[in-house]
C-alpha cells in the first residue's frame, strides 16, 4: 500500500468514527439553529463595528469601544451557553483530541518508532513521574 493509499484508508477511519459523526451532527444542529444564527451575524456586526472605530485611531471614541468591547463579551458568552453551542464545542474537543493523538503517532513514526508498539504519552503528563496516577 502506498503511503497516499493509506492516508486515504485513514481518512475513511476518520469519517467513520463516532467523534467525527458527532461534530458533522453539532454543525448541521448549529446551523439550523436560527437564534444562534442571528446571534453569530451580530456578532460579526460587532467586530466591523469596533474594527473601523479602533481604525480611526486618536480620533477613536474609547468609551463606544469599550461598549463594543462589553457587547461583544456579553453576546459571546450568550453564543457559548447554547445548547447546540455547547455540544459543538464538546464534539470539536473530541475532534482535536484524535487530530493530535494522530499528530503524536506520526511524530512517533517519524522518529523512528515501532509503530506496532509505540504509544503517545497521555495529554495530561508532565514527565515528572511522581505526579502520575498512571497511564492506563
Amino acid at each position: 500500500m502506498s503511503l497516499e493509499s493509506a492516508l486515504r484508508e485513514l481518512g475513511k477511519e476518520i469519517q467513520k468514527d463516532a467523534r467525527y459523526e458527532a461534530i458533522q451532527a453539532a454543525d448541521a444542529k448549529n446551523d439550523a439553529d436560527e437564534g444562534l444564527q442571528q446571534q453569530m451575524q451580530e456578532l460579526q456586526l460587532i467586530t466591523l463595528k469596533y474594527q473601523q472605530e479602533a481604525g480611526k485611531a486618536d480620533e477613536a471614541d474609547t468609551d463606544r469601544i469599550a461598549q463594543l468591547q462589553q457587547d461583544y463579551q456579553n453576546l459571546y458568552e450568550a453564543i457559548m451557553k447554547n445548547e447546540n453551542m455547547e455540544a459543538y464545542s464538546a464534539a470539536a474537543s473530541a475532534m482535536e483530541e484524535m487530530a493530535q493523538y494522530i499528530s503524536q503517532m506520526i511524530s512517533m513514526f517519524m522518529d523512528g518508532q515501532d509503530p506496532e508498539t509505540c504509544e503517545p504519552l497521555p495529554a495530561n503528563c508532565t514527565h515528572d513521574c511522581s505526579t502520575c496516577g498512571g497511564c492506563h
